[in-house]
């Protein structure tokens, strides 16, 4: 009887513990933007004209041209745009001593040196040839899975910023391949946006006809939801479908469009298959450019974790904003400063004070079609509640003055130019608005 009274009571307690446990690490002070500005893009399209084409069709048109030739760019090129010193470069942060591996610890410099000479960059560039990835995989910057990171002091650093990535690579994405490594397990590649190293298993290398065929087709299909298995026609997994892909479309039936995707022979030569991708996965290009259809991407999108470089296939600020406008054929740069300053009409406002920089946004940003800019950070301006900026951004954290150095939010969120300014930790120097350089029309008014 003592033994199960015994039992009951231990059983209590672990129930008792798990319970507390568990609304210890739900109970999450999260920051006010978060509780009172509604969280859905739903709430911010209004009805009234949600379905107008914002530009008229024919420059829709032009903008689909010029984003497929700039997809298609890497097949162009015959020679290495890419400097050997900046290749060399990315090996440098190597040397630096804060540097540390997964292990938080220091990087071992027998591994750095084994990892350069397999590089083989003395011979840069080895081996010109034009290719397309057949998996979805990451450009590294240098031929490593391995993370780089730079120390584990706060919040601010350590992982998961791994200074080794670069940027995600789509499948089914042209590129052209610079140079191989020693081994042949990695070559360096420069892509319509990026460059960096990825492993040999994840492309093929494309010939003549394949170019040719692939080409041939002037009609694409954008991915417009995230995280889905494509298959080809017979039923073949082949990796995850996300949003800012782009396929050649073949045909379209009530269910489904049948697309190209390339494969890779014993030899890794390209060839052409085809695959399945449901009507409700993706768009035909150009996805007709409308408030409403920007706030149905929008909010595929929001909630979704930070993902540094697109670690994980998750997204950066820049990312966010580069794969949210890829359906709608408008072409943007990779990271923030190009997308801010090339991206449209760029407009300098960082001269002005702080009042005038909200009121100036208000007044002449279009909702949804607008870029706001500090160096590091790139948001979409999505309208006004209560004369107030709101903003869609993925975003790792706010600047704090506490050891953390960071209040970590750590997915893509709709703010105000002044998110967690309630805080008593926040760091208010480091305010958005106070911060912001420049604001980007990405389209002409119309």
């Amino acid at each position: 009887m003592f033994q199960k009274k015994l039992i009951i009571i231990l059983l209590s307690c672990l129930i008792l513990t798990g319970c507390k446990s568990k609304n210890y690490l739900t109970e999450e002070v999260t920051i006010e933007d978060l509780l009172t500005i509604k969280q859905n893009h739903k709430e911010y399209v209004t009805e009234k004209n949600s379905n107008k084409l914002i530009i008229p069709k024919e420059y829709h048109k032009m903008l689909e041209k010029k984003y497929r030739e700039r997809f298609l760019s890497p097949w162009k090129s015959r020679k290495a745009s890419i400097s050997k010193n900046t290749v060399i470069k990315q090996f440098k942060q190597l040397n630096n001593k804060n540097v540390v591996g997964e292990n938080k610890k220091k990087i071992a410099e027998s591994w750095t040196i084994k990892l350069q000479k397999n590089a083989n960059l003395k011979k840069y560039p080895n081996y010109t040839k034009r290719g397309i990835t057949i998996a979805n995989t990451n450009l590294r910057l240098i031929p490593t899975h391995k993370p780089i990171f730079k120390e584990f002091s706060d919040n601010s650093n350590g992982y998961p910023f791994d200074n080794n990535q670069n940027s995600k690579l789509p499948a089914n994405t042209p590129i052209l391949i610079t140079h191989i490594t020693a081994d042949n397990a990695w070559v360096l590649v420069e892509t319509p946006y990026a460059f960096g190293w990825v492993p040999i298993r994840d492309i093929a290398y494309t010939g003549k006809k394949f170019i040719k065929a692939f080409k041939a087709q002037k009609k694409y299909i954008a991915i417009t939801h995230d995280d889905f298995g494509i298959k080809t026609q017979k039923g073949t997994y082949l990796y995850q479908g996300f949003i800012g892909m782009s396929f050649p479309l073949i045909n379209k039936t009530k269910q489904h469009y049948t697309t190209i995707v390339a494969r890779a022979n014993s030899s890794r030569w390209a060839y052409i298959d085809k695959a399945k991708i449901k009507i409700t996965n993706a768009k035909q290009k150009p996805f007709s450019l409308t408030n409403k259809n920007i706030g149905l991407i929008c909010d595929n999108l929001i909630d979704q974790p930070y993902g540094w470089g697109e670690l994980y296939y998750n997204r950066d600020c820049s990312a966010m904003i580069r794969d949210l406008f890829a359906p709608f054929s408008i072409w943007l740069p990779r990271n923030s400063t190009a997308q801010a300053k090339h991206g449209g009409m760029f407009i300098d406002i960082s001269q002005m004070p702080e009042d005038q920089k909200e009121d100036f946004i208000i007044e002449n940003g279009i909702p949804y079609l607008t870029l706001l800019w500090f160096p590091g950070h790139i948001m979409l301006y999505i309208g006004e509640k209560e004369n107030k900026s709101l903003i869609f951004h993925n975003i790792w954290g706010l600047r704090t003055k506490d050891k953390l150095k960071r209040k970590i939010i750590g997915k893509a969120v709709i703010t105000s130019l002044k998110p967690g300014e309630e805080l008593p930790n926040i760091d208010d120097s480091y305010n958005f608005l106070k911060r912001l350089k420049g604001m980007t029309l990405l389209i002409p008014r119309y």
